[in-house]
Order: structure tokens, then C-alpha cells, then sequence
């Protein structure tokens, strides 16, 4: 029931994100530096808890990757001087995430994982699209069409794992 709230909540968010068009900068900002939070964090649970080797390397790729979106991103905040608060912490839909995956059995684990990769990336994509295409900070956008497809990527490869 909480996951089934959890998608319709991020259903309602995406919509109304396509609906308005692109986030404003510090939206913007705050959401990748959220997603890449969850993506570390869910992608070292991944390497220790994961029960194929497949699962595993994807979710060490995820640091991996998310720690390098993480630190261009930082520095184009503060090269840009754009005003906003990084998160420090995952926010309750992310912890929730989190939560579920660390609570998985070995035999659910993999699934639990890969469905929420490919939803989040979805996320993601779309978000990065957006904002590639209104945002309202050159550089930012060049930051959001240059990551898109590696975003896109990460799908495709979540969604092989899911198959």
C-alpha cells in the first residue's frame, strides 16, 4: 500500500511537471542532487545485498556515475553562484525507497532494485529532458542535455535487468 501511494505521489509529481513545463534552476538542482543521493546510496545497497552479479555491477556503476553527476554538479552551483539549499539528506519518498530495499528478502532483492531503477530514471529523464529543453539557466541546461543520455542509458540497462 505504501509503494502503491509512494508511485501515485510521483505520478502526480511528473505530470504536473509536464503540465508546467520545466522546474525553475534551484528546483532543478535540488531534484538531480536528490536523485543522485538516492542513486548512491540505493547502488551500494545493491553491491552488498544484490544476488546476481549483474545487479551487483549496475549498482556499483551507479556510484560510480552518480558521484560523478554529484561533483560537476556542485561545481556548477557554485561557479554559477545559484542560490539553493543541496540536500544532505534523502527526503521521505527517497527514504521510503530505501527502507524497502534494505528490508527486501535475498529472494525479492533484485526485483525490489531493478524496478525502482527503472522508475526513477524514468523520473529522471524526464526531468533532465525538461529542463534541457525551458530551463532558464544556460549552463544548467547544457549540464541537464549533456547528462540526459547517460540518464537514458541507465534506463535502457535497468530495464534489461528488470527483463
Amino acid at each position: 500500500m505504501k509503494n502503491l501511494l509512494i508511485a501515485g505521489l510521483a505520478l502526480l509529481a511528473t505530470l504536473a511537471l509536464a503540465a508546467c513545463g520545466a522546474p525553475s534552476t534551484p528546483e532543478f538542482v535540488q531534484k538531480a542532487a536528490m536523485s543522485d543521493m538516492y542513486e548512491v546510496q540505493a547502488g551500494q545497497i545493491a553491491t552488498q545485498k544484490g544476488q546476481s552479479d549483474a545487479v551487483k555491477q549496475f549498482g556499483q556503476h551507479m556510484v560510480d556515475a552518480h558521484t560523478q553527476t554529484t561533483q560537476e554538479l556542485k561545481g556548477i552551483v557554485q561557479a554559477e553562484n545559484i542560490k539553493v539549499d543541496l540536500p544532505t539528506e534523502l527526503d521521505a519518498k527517497h527514504k521510503a525507497f530505501i527502507d524497502d530495499l534494505n528490508a527486501a528478502s535475498a529472494a525479492d532483492f533484485d526485483k525490489t532494485y531493478t524496478k525502482q531503477q527503472v522508475n526513477g530514471h524514468k523520473d529522471a529523464a524526464d526531468l533532465f529532458e525538461h529542463y534541457s529543453k525551458k530551463g532558464d539557466n544556460a549552463v544548467v541546461k547544457q549540464f541537464a542535455s549533456k547528462t540526459l543520455p547517460t540518464v537514458e542509458e541507465h534506463l535502457e540497462a535497468a530495464k534489461k535487468l528488470k527483463g
